[in-house]
């Protein structure tokens, strides 16, 4: 971290002079973040955009690129001191769009439309150009510092690439900083748990008229949701749950034999997200047993919640790297790839890079102007993490 100000950390020769070049990389990024996202990448398809990561990193002068088997991409920058002191920078490869979406990107009145040009394209840009950062000017660090683009960021993907890096660094990665399109000043310091559920419901079913009495996997489903919908959950800290699909049926005149819905289940804290997730087991069972209904429980994902305290020496630092740029700061919980390391007990923060809006839309955008702040923030992150030292 900073030791001092931040204006003296600012004055190192190397430092200043990357702060100085990056206002004139602004087009090049612009180029970079259009090249990532006219790459599909669904969640579990993101082969061919890590593949482009890995070309990029490559050329870009990083050493030991590697696509594992989870799918992520990673290569690393050397530091000079003890390699078990390392910072991972991670964007995530995935966008929520399916196969077929027409990802073209247009450039218009200062703004890139496009699905997916934000979450997280830019993300993904900003480490190449990160890269390219490091290997131009010889930035020597005393900590290593890792690049990745990370899988299954989104929806069901289940945090699985991320799961995957902190598994096969454990015991080196010392820090994380994620990246994430916006908006400029987010400081993600609190990581959203989640729990998500299928839940099927099954019976014999029968004839509407001759059978009717019968047990109803759709009714019995019914009245697991409308308890679910009156469970009290604590605003803090805040705790949330949601039926957002369900399914089930054969027919107007068929009881049904079987129904299911998918449930998700979301906390700021690990035990309150358990209990709840026992509470909703506990109804959605006595339900069955009364309804005389067979009644399942298949997980579908698990995100860990944690986090850092507002005064933990990386949020200072962030804010510290903030207030020297002119960027308002401001900390929040969100659900990202920094919610693993928050699980281990591993500081770690998600930045925003630009402004934007209409996120997992396919007329998402964000803005082109304050692309150059959101690379000086993320540099000099990752300069005051990973400790630079000077030229190499």
């Amino acid at each position: 971290m900073i030791e001092g100000s931040l204006e003296e950390f600012a004055k190192n020769p190397v430092v200043r002079q990357v702060l100085d070049r990056i206002p004139g990389m602004k087009d090049g990024f612009i180029q970079e973040i259009v090249g990532v996202a006219e790459i599909a990448a669904p969640t579990f398809f993101e082969g061919e955009r890590a593949q482009y990561i890995s070309r990029r990193f490559r050329e870009e002068g990083l050493s030991g690129i590697t696509l594992d088997e989870a799918g992520n991409v990673y290569g690393r920058w050397p530091g000079k001191g003890d390699e078990k002191e390392t910072l991972l920078v991670v964007a995530h490869l995935d966008t929520v769009f399916p196969l077929g979406t027409d990802v073209t990107v247009r450039e218009e009145a200062g703004r890139l439309h496009g699905p997916g040009v934000g979450d997280d394209s830019a993300g993904l840009a900003a480490l190449i150009l990160l890269a390219r950062l490091l290997k131009q000017h010889r930035i020597a660090t005393r900590k290593t510092v890792i690049l990745a683009g990370s899988v299954g960021e989104e929806g069901l993907g289940d945090l699985k690439g991320m799961k995957a890096l902190m598994d096969r660094f454990r015991g080196q990665v010392q820090t994380v900083i994620g990246v994430e399109p916006g908006p400029l000043g987010r400081i993600v310091n609190r990581g959203v748990g989640s729990r998500r559920f299928k839940v099927t419901c099954r019976t014999e079913g029968g004839h509407s008229w001759g059978a009717f009495g019968k047990p109803s996997a759709i009714h019995s489903l019914g009245r697991m949701i409308a308890g679910i919908a009156g469970i009290k959950v604590p605003q803090d800290p805040r705790t949330t749950f949601n039926v957002g699909l369900i399914s089930g049926g054969t027919s107007v005149n068929t009881i049904a034999p079987a129904a299911e819905m998918i449930i998700d289940l979301r906390s700021v804290d690990q035990s309150e997200l358990l209990r709840l997730e026992a509470q909703v087991k506990e109804l959605v069972e006595g339900i069955a047993g009364r309804d005389r209904v067979d009644v399942s429980f298949q997980l579908l994902g698990d995100r860990p919640a944690g986090g850092i305290g507002d005064e933990h020496p990386l949020v200072k630092t962030i804010e510290a790297i903030h207030g020297y740029l002119g960027i308002k700061s401001v900390r929040q919980a969100s659900s990202t790839d920094a919610n693993v390391p928050f699980s281990l007990g591993i500081p770690a923060v998600t930045l925003g890079l630009t402004q934007g809006a209409n996120g997992h839309r396919t007329d998402e955008y964000i803005d082109t102007a304050p692309l150059t702040l959101g690379l000086q923030q993320l540099f000099l992150a990752t300069a005051a993490v990973a400790e630079v030292m000077g030229e190499g």
